[in-house]
């Protein structure tokens, strides 16, 4: 089982302050140990996903000061925090670029969890926009394609995305677990983003009506059918309690010959 964050490692200005002294002396490594043993295994079988995690702000709200804590620090002590952030960022830029952008993956997830109740807009274009565009357009130049993880709202922020270049969004979670819907999110990205996900868990659960899950399915293929950019998929987890009935309906539905199903060549594109 995965630990729980019970303390921050930051909690105050002068933490804050010795945490940045630190970083004069770290190295930071990107995660790709076996990476080019996986892909090899792998084949023509499919591209393995090279999950780099969150950009540096939000790794700093994430892991560091925690959600709380970091808006009171983004009022408190605002340059300190932005010094905090830029160094951690210059550390991703210098270090895990480079390495990442090196390896044999030809999709790269960067980027989780965007939310725009947690990153409303006017933090999201300061802390986030900048960093993951100019990360995007280096993992092209590379021949790379880039997706973030995305099951959570990001309502308000689809122009954000677009802009940013974003290729793909991983476990995009949709009505009745957020307030967009698939069609919303394919129709604001016109395509230029790949819609991966679109089934959220909960509509696989017995407490969401049958019938509602029949006209759910009914939607999601008339509308992805023949569409290349919707993958469909659950996002982001189909919990214990969902019915394998519906999962057997929904791989009938998108996975057996259904014209509404996105098949994809199992030939990769090898440099």
């Amino acid at each position: 089982m995965r630990g729980q964050m019970v303390k921050y490692p930051i909690a105050s200005e002068d933490e804050c302050r010795a945490f940045l002294n630190a970083l004069s002396c770290a190295d930071l490594k990107a995660p790709v140990d076996g990476f080019a043993e996986f892909d090899q295994q792998t084949g023509d079988a499919g591209l393995p996903l090279l999950i780099l995690g969150p950009g540096p702000a939000h790794f700093v709200m994430l892991n560091l000061l925690g959600y709380e804590n970091a808006y009171y620090a983004m009022a408190d002590y605002p340059d300190v925090l932005d010094a905090l952030i830029t160094a951690i960022e210059e550390k991703f830029r210098a270090q895990v670029w480079d390495t990442a952008l090196q390896t044999t993956a030809e999709l790269v997830l960067h980027g989780v969890h965007f939310s725009d109740d947690a990153t409303p807009p006017p933090l999201f274009r300061k802390y986030f926009q900048p960093y993951f565009t100019d990360f995007v357009q280096a993992a092209h130049r590379t021949g790379k394609r880039v997706v973030w993880h995305a099951d959570a709202a990001v309502g308000s922020l689809m122009g954000e995305v677009l802009e940013i270049g974003f290729d793909g969004a991983d476990c995009l979670a949709t009505w009745p677990l957020v307030q967009q819907t698939l069609q919303a999110y394919h129709g604001a990205w016109r395509g230029r983003i790949v819609c991966w996900g679109g089934l959220p868990g909960t509509v696989l659960h017995p407490e969401y009506p049958r019938r509602e899950f029949e006209v759910y399915l009914d939607g999601l293929t008339d509308y992805s059918r023949g569409c290349a950019s919707i993958i469909i998929a659950a996002s982001d987890n189909v919990m214990p309690g969902g019915e394998w009935e519906r999962i057997l309906a929904v791989s009938e539905r998108f996975c057996h010959g259904n014209d509404a199903c996105v098949t994809v060549a199992p030939e990769r594109r090898r440099r």
